[in-house]
């Protein structure tokens, strides 16, 4: 097939990622693949280092002259179908069809409510709680969306320093012995990082070792002052280190003993996906997708959002029960290898723009 994908985020971030490795092993499995982002996006030197062919616009939805210009190029290179991620870019997708006839299929990332989710041929959603809220919010009829679960791409999770653990550790000022829990994501208020600080003062009674790691970039300000008072005021300072954002999270997944979500709402958040393949017991909220990837009791613990104590409680079981937390481990990476990889995942999702572009043929 001659697929255009598109994509509108310029900042790294997990649609991109998943942007780039859908891309990828598209391409891998014979189709050809041509890359729509916006100029100076993060994707454009990995897609050109991968031999995907890449084409730039701001993708404006008020002037005709992107709409021509990309028009032209899918006449010219005779597109079948696009695979459109993001909102921008969603949108942007759905007019382009009424331009070209080129049916659109977008992706599900986020629970917006908004019109083009209505006009596209196909959605797919990261998880069937996205894909409920869309059926119910955006009223997309049930035969015009699937459940793709988001997933992770082992080779990018790949680290050749088997001594990492210890040289991250060792980088970080950590102790062998410490218990190191990492929390990835950008430190916003859904993400409910200030949960787990408050959550923290009673495991550090008991399990005096352990040391958070906060990785991810702090917006807005505001809330990252908040997290910081309140770590303050419990007096646990010594206990999290902030990391900012960080180019090298596979090797900061190999210093970790366990991986905690404390997130208020969420599709499927691909750091957690990552932690479960590198072989991590996850704490995290039973919100949105994230129940469909963890089972409480057999990949990790789930417990409700906003509740500092239920959150202490699954710390100090993982913390003080090695063998539980091995065996969830296990059972973490082994799910992920079964339903979460690029690989499998890919596939379904071109087995639907096949079915879209064959459908919109036989139209024709």
């Amino acid at each position: 097939m001659r697929i255009l994908e598109i994509v509108s985020g310029v900042g790294l971030c997990g649609a991109l990622v998943h942007t780039l490795q859908i891309a990828k092993e598209l391409h891998r499995r014979g189709n050809e693949i041509t890359l729509l982002t916006r100029p100076g996006s993060w994707i454009i030197e990995p897609a050109q280092k991968a031999s995907i062919p890449v084409l730039t616009s701001e993708m404006r939805r008020y002037t005709l002259h992107d709409f021509r210009e990309v028009g032209r190029f899918c006449r010219e290179h005779g597109i079948e179908v696009m695979l459109a991620h993001m909102s921008r870019a969603n949108n942007f997708a759905v007019w382009l069809r009424r331009f070209t006839g080129i049916p659109a299929v977008l992706r599900a990332h986020s629970h917006r409510i908004h019109f083009h989710w209505r006009m596209a041929d196909h959605v797919i959603a990261v998880s069937e709680q996205t894909r409920r809220f869309h059926m119910r919010w955006n009223r997309v009829p049930p035969d015009r969306i699937s459940t793709v679960h988001g997933f992770i791409d082992p080779e990018r999770l790949a680290v050749a320093d088997k001594g990492a653990r210890a040289a991250v550790r060792a980088e970080l000022g950590l102790t062998p012995s410490d218990f190191v829990v990492g929390v990835v994501g950008n430190i916003i208020p859904r993400k409910g990082q200030i949960y787990l600080i408050r959550a923290l003062p009673e495991v550090v009674r008991r399990v005096p070792n352990i040391k958070v790691l906060l990785v991810g970039v702090v917006h807005p300000p505001r809330y990252g002052e908040k997290v910081r008072r309140e770590i303050e005021r419990l007096g646990v300072e010594r206990h999290v280190l902030w990391l900012g954002e960080r180019k090298d999270v596979p090797r900061l997944l190999q210093a970790m003993d366990l991986f905690c979500l404390p997130t208020l709402s969420e599709m499927l958040p691909l750091s957690m996906l990552e932690a479960m393949w590198v072989g991590l017991p996850v704490v995290a909220t039973a919100v949105g997708g994230i129940p469909e990837a963890v089972t409480d009791g057999v990949e990790g613990w789930l417990v409700p959002p906003r509740d500092p104590e239920a959150l202490a409680h699954a710390l100090l079981d993982a913390a003080q029960n090695p063998d539980e937390r091995s065996r969830r481990a296990a059972n973490a990476h082994a799910r992920i290898e079964r339903d979460f990889t690029v690989h499998t995942q890919v596939a379904k999702i071109e087995a639907i723009l096949k079915q879209v572009a064959a459908a919109h043929a036989n139209r024709r």
